[in-house]
């Protein structure tokens, strides 16, 4: 009598050689974002925004690896380990100081860059005072990001971005045999628990295979395709794209969940960016709200203020 397959096993036979956890490529993952962002800019909606950000990523490409990150100890990595839990998650891990130090130098390259507006100069000259004299107060706006609430939406992208640098840093010191054996569908970055921005379905080695992409520490984890991203369930998945754009963007949306997440696919733009196509396509964004779908989850370069968010809940 035949065995009937669990879909567990299914699901390894689908994964084959390709690696189901890809760790971040360190500085190349902030150069290359910059430059995607000013070829994005031209003509964009954002395009004064995408270019503020590409600033904002080459001052990320600068400071990354300057600065020595604390390392996990080895009790922490069995234990994350032994019970399939990421090993840096954001509420379980004590951020040490020198993440300050990565922000404030990130500022000093941010502030000394051509074409700044005087506005985001202000912004920058402000959390450099405010590292000097009330570090508190920029540590109460990280732990804010971090449990991915509203906050000074101003501040919030700077900050993050330093956060990112610091994530991202750990998560390559961390190294792929400490990684956590997690359940292959987890819509949560297996290394440091924080939700994917989009996803991106590659070319090459990697053909046709789906990858989601960390917000935070920018690791890369495999999620099969035609499955949302937020409940795994697959009934009725919806692709929505916008006519005339580009086909290397779609909208991936799921009636179960009534949520959507961006999907790119390098076949039709090899140089698409989890972080900045998703930026770039604002108006996909309007798209489905007018469709009545939720966003699963935000772009780290643009935040909400509390007011406002709480504004939104009331109406709702």
């Amino acid at each position: 009598m035949k065995n009937i397959r669990s879909k567990e096993e299914i699901l390894d036979d689908s994964i084959g050689s390709f690696p189901r956890i890809i760790l971040p490529e360190g500085k190349a993952t902030f150069t290359s974002r910059a430059a995607r962002l000013k070829q994005l800019a031209p003509g964009n909606v954002l395009e004064e925004y995408l270019q503020l950000v590409a600033v904002l990523s080459e001052a990320q490409a600068d400071v990354f690896g300057k600065y020595a990150v604390p390392s996990l100890d080895e009790a922490r990595i069995d234990s994350s380990q032994k019970y399939g839990m990421p090993a840096l998650q954001p509420d379980t891990v004590e951020r040490d100081g020198v993440w300050l130090t990565i922000l404030d130098d990130m500022l000093q390259y941010f502030i000394k860059a051509e074409g700044v507006p005087a506005a985001a100069l202000e912004v920058a000259n402000s959390l450099i005072k405010q590292i000097k004299e009330n570090p508190a107060a920029i540590e109460a706006i990280a732990d804010r990001i971090l449990a991915d609430q509203d906050t000074d939406p101003a501040m919030a992208p700077v900050i993050m971005a330093a956060l990112q640098v610091y994530w991202t840093q750990m998560a390559l010191d961390l190294g792929a045999d400490n990684l956590p054996v997690v359940q292959k569908e987890s819509g949560v970055c297996p290394c440091c628990g924080s939700l994917p921005v989009s996803s991106v379905v590659q070319i090459g080695a990697n053909q046709g295979v789906r990858y989601l992409s960390c917000s935070l520490c920018s690791t890369l984890w495999h999620m099969v395709r035609v499955v949302c991203t937020t409940c795994q369930l697959t009934k009725d998945i919806n692709y929505y794209h916008l006519e005339g754009e580009s086909e290397a963007i779609k909208a991936e949306s799921c009636p179960s969940c009534n949520s959507y997440r961006k999907i790119f696919y390098q076949e039709k733009d090899l140089f698409v960016d989890p972080v900045a196509d998703d930026l770039a396509s604002l108006q996909l964004d309007i798209l489905m709200g007018e469709e009545g779908v939720n966003r699963a989850s935000g772009n780290p370069f643009l935040w909400q203020a509390a007011d406002d968010a709480d504004e939104v809940e009331q109406e709702s």
